[in-house]
């Protein structure tokens, strides 16, 4: 598990094994992630199971609160 540091939101993100793949497979870097999350440009969209889509038009990331934690479902590009 990899923990990365969300300055907009002051809150820790876990990727799981399962995400660190997707995003491996799917050629997305760790430095795109954290610009797709702290930019002021990206909108977050509110899905009905409760996970959060965080999308810039580019690249999506599906995050889910634990209650304590962020965890990163899965990353896409758009």
């Amino acid at each position: 598990e990899l923990i990365i540091h969300i300055e907009l939101l002051d809150k820790d993100l876990l990727l799981t094994p399962h995400s660190f793949e997707r995003m491996l497979e799917r050629q997305i870097n760790l430095n795109e992630l954290k610009d797709l999350l702290e930019s002021k440009d990206s909108q977050a969209i509110f899905q009905k199971n409760g996970n959060i889509r965080i999308t810039n038009g580019k690249l999506s990331a599906v995050i889910r609160w634990s209650g304590r934690e962020f965890y990163l479902v899965t990353v896409y590009r758009d």
